[in-house]
């Protein structure tokens, strides 16, 4: 676990309570920092499973089988949105370098926001294969949007198979006509069970807003991230090979090629193995292809000036 603030320190919290890993690294900046949330965890573990936690270098990261990356720094007053990315990308390189002067053949999964422009950074920094570079892209947007769902038409969320594709941003969409419950279209089953039909266009606004809804009240967010991190974890650990709208590289999907962005996509041992084209009405793709183009933007800007 590279980065000991809210979400890498839950993050751990959230792999030690579930028992996913045996070992858990710590890695900051702030050494110090590490070695007392190690401490921490360390005592937890003994009211929850055999896991050994400690705080650790770059050859003890190198040797895991997944290093998620929650480092990142913070903006600074007057800073604009792509200086702030700038500079992240910078911390990001670094901890590329640290990773592979070691020897690093694992998988990466990425958490620092803005996760899509910082993974496929971090991916062409390494030159590791592309499915061993991941994002936690809409994984917790998708969630949140089966959630809300759920409460509408209460069936529970687990039940709802529908996902939230592109940017794990603003110009994210949801991909309401290959949503289904028990492989029936929503506003069908809507229909049929004799309930109102959620407002779309609403579920997924409160989507968008929950991170800095959240943020206002509290200061960050930390459970929910950690727990999608935990799941994608647990997906490549135990080779699942389940389906899961993490961010990648995409390769002519949807007419979108050499951008990060999130599809479901199968993932197990390798990281990513295969990018899903799920089905999208006119409009949908369209939206699609406009947040891949406004994340091309970005990283290009950022690229240019780094």
């Amino acid at each position: 676990m590279v980065g000991c603030g809210h979400v890498g320190t839950t993050s751990a919290y959230a792999l030690l309570t579930t028992g996913l890993a045996r070992e858990v690294v710590l890695l900051d900046l702030d050494a110090r920092r590490a070695e007392g949330e190690a401490m921490d965890l360390q005592q937890a573990a003994a009211l929850a499973r055999p896991v050994e936690v400690w705080a650790g270098d770059w050859p003890d990261a190198a040797r895991a089988e997944v290093v998620v990356v929650a480092a990142g720094v913070g903006g600074r007053p007057g800073e604009s949105r792509l200086d702030l990315l700038g500079r992240n990308v910078v911390v990001i390189r670094d901890v590329m370098e640290r990773l592979l002067s070691h020897g690093f053949g694992g998988v990466l999964l990425m958490t620092t926001n803005p996760v899509d422009v910082l993974a496929q950074f971090a991916q062409e920094f390494s030159g590791l294969a592309v499915g061993r570079v991941l994002g936690s892209g809409t994984v917790l947007d998708s969630a949140r949007l089966r959630a809300m769902l759920g409460r509408a038409l209460g069936v529970e969320p687990r039940s709802i198979h529908a996902h939230v594709v592109g940017e794990h941003g603003d110009s994210e969409i949801a991909a309401w006509s290959s949503a289904r419950v028990a492989g029936v279209r929503v506003r069908e089953f809507c229909a049929g069970a004799g309930v109102e039909c959620p407002d779309f266009d609403e579920l997924l606004r409160r989507v968008r807003r929950a991170a800095p809804d959240i943020i206002e009240r509290k200061g960050h967010t930390s459970y929910a991230i950690a727990s999608c991190v935990a799941r994608i974890c647990e997906a490549v650990l135990r080779d699942e090979r389940t389906v899961l709208p993490v961010s990648t590289r995409l390769t002519g999907q949807y007419g979108i090629s050499d951008v990060y962005l999130s599809l479901p996509c199968v993932v197990g041992r390798a990281g990513v193995e295969r990018v899903i084209e799920i089905p999208l009405d006119e409009e949908e793709t369209a939206g699609l292809r406009a947040s891949a183009d406004l994340l091309r933007r970005t990283f290009e800007s950022v690229k240019a000036g780094v």
